[in-house]
């Protein structure tokens, strides 16, 4: 990335909440020369994301208590650890499935994401190191997380966790992850899951939307051709498109528990997050519904550098601690 791109990107800009623009401004310095992520491969993107954790452990808080179990799920052994901020037991819980476009990223690299929201949330969280596409595509991911949840159901009292206040949590592929495990739960007949907090999620493989349209260039991080990367390693050989739990905007939404759903404004998924809130309380779902003005796809990870994040992420952890009571 030249310089002058760059000054062409911080015109972009000026409409973003300043410290926003001021650390995506870092990022792109810190990346410059770096292809974007449609042209590099997995390998590759997942170097690249390890390397962003400097921005996302910003500000993480200490938690006092943290471990890990190893789970045998569909794509194989995964890890769960477990984030304690001091609740008593049997304390709630939120699952949380992490970003990273089904390809990327990591319970390690998300290590400061977790423990800004257990600490906000006030709530113990288990993080799921899910299994990855392209070498896990859709539904191994799906059921690992299906597998993840019934895991920390059956063994809660060793987790210190109430199995009767459970909830999910999930940022951008996570959101999808989390959307299509409580579809998958309801469907089961065992849903534990009392609510979810559904981040920026992409929740179809169509890119012919507003948000698409406006901000998919790349100027605000994520572009319309890295999703259509992303979705090509989940749903290879368009395996899975047009599945309600690839693309969760397709199913039946009826009888989901309640939902907290938030886009951010500078964000080409923005439109999947509108329409999935409208389609949600159509089919008489209970959503709360945000809109993260001023910020872009990724703010949850870089709250750490942006003050005006703090109150949307206690927004978050106030509907969980609510809904779990």
């Amino acid at each position: 990335m030249t310089d002058d791109y760059l000054a062409r990107f911080e015109t972009a800009w000026r409409p973003l909440d300043p410290q926003q623009a001021a650390v995506l401004a870092m990022i792109y310095r810190r990346y410059r020369g770096t292809p974007p992520v449609h042209e590099l491969s997995p390998a590759e993107a997942r170097a690249l994301d390890v390397d962003f954790s400097f921005f996302i452990s910003a500000g993480a808080p200490v938690i006092p208590h943290i471990e890990e179990q190893v789970l045998a799920a569909p794509s194989g052994p995964i890890r769960l650890r477990l984030y304690d901020p001091g609740v008593p037991a049997p304390a709630p819980a939120v699952v949380f499935l992490h970003g990273g476009g089904f390809v990327t990223c990591d319970i390690d690299v998300y290590d400061g994401t977790a423990r800004q929201l257990a600490r906000r949330c006030g709530m113990r969280l288990v993080a799921v190191d899910y299994g990855l596409a392209p070498e896990h595509p859709f539904p191994i991911p799906l059921q690992d997380c299906i597998a993840a949840v019934r895991h920390v159901e059956a063994h809660a009292a060793a987790l210190g966790i109430d199995a009767r206040r459970l909830t999910l949590a999930g940022d951008s592929a996570g959101a999808n992850l989390a959307l299509a495990t409580a579809l998958a739960l309801r469907d089961a007949g065992e849903s534990p899951v009392r609510a979810a907090a559904l981040i920026y999620g992409c929740y179809s493989t169509s890119t012919a939307s507003e948000s698409y349209r406006d901000y998919g260039r790349g100027a605000y991080l994520m572009s319309t051709a890295d999703m259509v990367w992303y979705w090509r390693h989940y749903l290879p050989e368009g395996k899975g498109v047009n599945d309600p739990l690839a693309e969760p905007l397709l199913a039946d939404l009826r009888g989901l528990p309640a939902l907290h759903i938030t886009a951010a404004e500078f964000d080409v998924l923005r439109s999947d997050s509108e329409e999935l809130a409208s389609r949600a309380r159509d089919a008489g779902v209970s959503v709360d519904y945000a809109l993260w003005p001023g910020m872009i796809h990724a703010s949850l990870n870089l709250m750490g550098w942006i003050d005006a994040m703090g109150p949307h992420v206690d927004a978050i952890g106030r509907f969980l601690s609510e809904k779990s009571q």
